[in-house]
């Protein structure tokens, strides 16, 4: 998977885990864990500091999946 799919991957993940159903919670969190830890393999960071880092860009992100919602609501 190169980085920017990684990157996607994680946001994605990010958002999914924050909007998932009560049963859902523990495999998303899961499914993040385990992205973030591909991510920062061979890093000396952990996976709080890469959303540290990536707070930004995930604010961005769930801005657009909530523009995008919202369009698909409107047609």
């Amino acid at each position: 998977m190169s980085r920017h799919e990684l990157l996607e991957a994680i946001l994605r993940a990010q958002y999914e885990l924050e909007h998932a159903e009560p049963k859902d919670l523990i495999s998303r969190r899961n499914r993040l864990h385990g992205l973030l830890d591909q991510a920062i393999a061979g890093t000396h960071l952990t996976r709080r500091d890469l959303l540290s880092v990536l707070r930004d860009r995930y604010q961005a992100y769930q801005r657009a999946q909530y523009l995008a919602e919202a369009r698909r609501r409107s047609v």
